[in-house]
């Protein structure tokens, strides 16, 4: 099954048909567009209950998340065709990012039935399959949404303008209202990031390097900032964006390595994200890994 969000940033419905043709001279083949959110999931759902051998998401990041909702902890396999307009996880998997070139891939694995199985994160019912925040980040994924529902218009540069105009407003000098607890030790802050793979996301070329040593074949990481100031900006910015990341260790942050379970605990709702989706403003969370979850197409 083949499930395309038409709305995606670089899926047109002419790049539709070259792909459809081309899977239905190899495979049998049923195609569907999501005309909704969490459409995909509902989509995906059905090709595992009548028993697809794969699901291919044709999309950006938020549609690939939906579409593995279903898919975790069965044999189907996932098939990542990138058309959104960052496509972190393609990217992170060192796949084609022309959505075309990236068919082949995919065939190629259908093909030889070659799959790669993988761990998956879970945030209360939600799993994710390379990052969840809660705030900061959060914050400037529903601003993008929120104006791309009224412009169409998303780019990298928007998130950015907003990602200033939140980090030096509302955050800048916020007293820490989130409480993330790992085992026995709790670390308050006001930023909270937690990865399954790296990166975090991309701006433009460059990977946003939060959380460096995140693995997909490792279990979570986490990073939570304790405060913002303004004068830090510049830091954060030229630290998220170099191999050596040292704001993971600067001492009024806290980072955690591979680990398994997490809790997060906000003194008000504040927003909250997974894989680049706006999922509403909560509370509370508690974070899990669940490994070898998903079958992948890579």
């Amino acid at each position: 099954m083949l499930i395309a969000n038409p709305r995606a940033g670089s899926v047109s419905s002419r790049t539709r048909d070259v792909i459809v043709r081309a899977l239905q001279a190899d495979f049998k083949l049923e195609a569907h567009e999501t005309t909704r959110r969490d459409h995909a999931i509902e989509l995906s759902a059905e090709a595992v209950d009548r028993g697809f051998d794969a699901v291919l998401a044709f999309g950006g990041d938020g549609t690939i998340n939906e579409v593995a909702q279903p898919l975790v902890g069965t044999d189907v396999a996932l098939g990542i065709l990138p058309g959104g307009s960052t496509n972190v996880m393609a990217r992170s998997l060192g796949m084609p990012t022309d959505p075309v070139e990236a068919t082949s891939y995919v065939s190629q694995h259908l093909r030889r039935d070659t799959q790669r199985r993988i761990g998956v994160g879970q945030i209360n019912e939600r799993y994710f399959l390379f990052s969840a925040g809660i705030g900061l980040d959060a914050e400037v994924v529903r601003r993008v949404e929120e104006q791309q529902a009224r412009t169409g218009h998303k780019s990298d540069w928007v998130f950015l303008k907003h990602a200033l105009a939140a980090g030096s407003t509302e955050y800048r000098g916020s007293e820490p209202w989130l409480t993330v607890k790992v085992g026995d030790e709790e670390f308050k802050g006001v930023l909270g990031i937690c990865q399954n793979a790296w990166p975090f996301t991309y701006f433009k070329k460059w990977p946003f390097n939060a959380c460096p040593d995140a693995r997909l074949d490792k279990r979570l990481d986490m990073l939570v900032f304790g405060r913002i100031r303004t004068a830090t900006i510049p830091r954060v910015v030229r630290s998220v964006f170099t191999q050596k990341a040292g704001h993971a260790h600067w001492k009024h942050n806290r980072y955690w390595h591979d680990v398994g379970d997490i809790t997060w605990t906000a003194t008000i709702p504040k927003p909250v994200q997974v894989d680049g989706d706006y999922l509403g403003n909560w509370t509370e969370a508690r974070l899990t890994h669940i490994p070898h979850a998903l079958e992948l197409l890579s």
